[in-house]
This record gives C-alpha cells, sequence and structure tokens, in this order.
C-alpha cells in the first residue's frame, strides 16, 4: 500500500478551523482522485492509502467530517474507510468529530440497506 498524504494546512493556508461542506468536499475530490472512486456506485478499489493531517487544524465541524469520512462510510462501508483512510495530528476534539460521523453514517446505510431489502 502506498500512502499519499493531504496536509490541510497547506490545502486551506490561515484557516485553523474548517467549517464548511464546502472545504471538505474539496478534500474529497481529491481524495476520490488518489483512491480510484465514483460516487456512481463504481469503486476501483487501489492500493493507495490517504493520510489526512490535522496539523495546525483546531476545529472542524461534522458538515466538514461528513464530506471528509461520512461520504465514503455511506457508500462504501467502514471497512473502505479503515483500509484506505487515516487521519495523523488531529486533536481530540476533531477525532472525536470524525469518530461521530462515522458512527452515524454507518447507522444511515444500515438503515437505507435495511429500506431498500424491504425488512
Amino acid at each position: 500500500m502506498k500512502e499519499v498524504v493531504i496536509k490541510l494546512s497547506e490545502m486551506f493556508p490561515g484557516l485553523r478551523s474548517l467549517t464548511g461542506r464546502e472545504t471538505g468536499f474539496k478534500v474529497r475530490r481529491k481524495m476520490e482522485e488518489l483512491l480510484g472512486v465514483q460516487f456512481d456506485g463504481t469503486l476501483i478499489e487501489n492500493d493507495t492509502i490517504v493520510v489526512i493531517d490535522f496539523e495546525g487544524i483546531n476545529l472542524i465541524t461534522q458538515g466538514f467530517g461528513d464530506e471528509l469520512v461520512g461520504v465514503f462510510v455511506r457508500f462504501f462501508g467502514v471497512d473502505f474507510v479503515k483500509r484506505h483512510i487515516k487521519v495523523v495530528n488531529a486533536n481530540e476534539f476533531n477525532r472525536g468529530t470524525l469518530n461521530w460521523v462515522i458512527s452515524y453514517s454507518k447507522k444511515m446505510k444500515e438503515e437505507w440497506q435495511k429500506a431498500s431489502s424491504g425488512v
């Protein structure tokens, strides 16, 4: 597996808080390219691990976190995220936000699967 680092402080110089979905969307688009995924249901998994470096980022919102990891969980599952996305230099608050988003997105995916299967 090869690791590719995305330094959030370099993508968004001068920002210490990442609060918008639009900001998260920009990061996710870059991640999609690196991971070889498309959100039309196509998954072309490769051997890349995207390392998200939070150095210098003090705060993220749930919306930003959802764009960063939640969308991947809902489309491809938690195991995909565990295999292909790594977080470094995140403070406790940001890790907690990402963990909440992952948990919530997993629950949403399970509910959608139940609803679509008619259970």
